[in-house]
């Protein structure tokens, strides 16, 4: 299973999923299923005879106002990927959204920049329905059409290989005041093990194994507390979020 590990603002690193191949393909049969829909509503409405690849020549036995009403069909991803978080009707069925690579939120120029070349790489109007973004997701590492690597974006599945559960994350307020400063000689490694046998001891019950973690990082650190051990090593999480989940080492 190919993934990619996507930073975000916490300085925290999140790996997904990428979405396969199938899963987009079967993501837009269902978005073709919709639209398809909405065409038969169209046709059953207005009596017409063209086919949905012809929308053009449909166009023309219309009235101008009631053209307006095959804009839905034309501007269907765009909308649905702005309203929708980077999700169609079929990515929200198959579980599967658009991303930026660098963590960031995707924009409406990024949208449009993969709507726009969807003409490319989705293409009706030759035999080879979708071959071009078919084979540039095939053959590129990060599942990407031409569409994707314009706007620096790919789609992934939602669930995540890594969750904020399994990272060094730990909510801190803005005001939050740091306990012990010595931990500066831990390193992300270091507080990385530490939230795994915390969260161990605390999952099976087993206050031998923090009372081990706790005289570990004090041997380390030189922190002398009197904290509660569950306390102290929260605290230690705590501080070193504060001082480091922003900025990193």
């Amino acid at each position: 299973m190919n993934t990619i590990v996507i930073p975000t603002t916490q300085n925290i690193e999140l790996e997904y999923p990428i979405a396969t191949l199938g899963d987009r393909i079967f993501a837009a049969l269902l978005d073709l299923l919709v639209l398809a829909c909405y065409w038969s509503l169209l046709y059953m409405i207005f009596d017409i005879a063209a086919l949905p690849p012809f929308i053009a020549r449909a166009f023309g036995v219309l009235e101008p106002a009631n053209q307006l009403l095959f804009l839905p069909i034309m501007f269907y991803h765009l909308i649905c990927e702005i309203v929708f978080n980077g999700q169609s009707l079929g990515k929200t069925a198959m579980k599967i959204k658009v991303i930026r690579l660098d963590g960031a939120p995707a924009t409406v120029i990024d949208y449009l920049i993969r709507w726009m070349f969807r003409l490319v790489d989705v293409s009706v109007t030759t035999p080879f329905i979708g071959v071009v973004g078919i084979i540039s997701i095939a053959v590129t590492k990060k599942g990407q059409r031409i569409g994707d690597m314009l706007a620096n974006t790919t789609v992934i599945k939602l669930k995540m290989v890594t969750y904020f559960a399994d990272t060094i994350f730990v909510e801190t307020e803005d005001d939050y005041q740091v306990v012990f400063p010595e931990i500066e000689g831990l390193s992300d490694r270091d507080v990385s093990i530490l939230k795994e046998v915390l969260d161990a001891g605390l999952k099976s019950n087993n206050p031998e194994l923090l009372l081990k973690l706790e005289s570990r990082v004090k041997s380390v650190t030189g922190i002398k507390s009197k904290l509660h051990t569950k306390a102290f090593l929260e605290t230690v999480l705590k501080d070193y979020n504060y001082l480091y989940g922003q900025t990193g080492r």
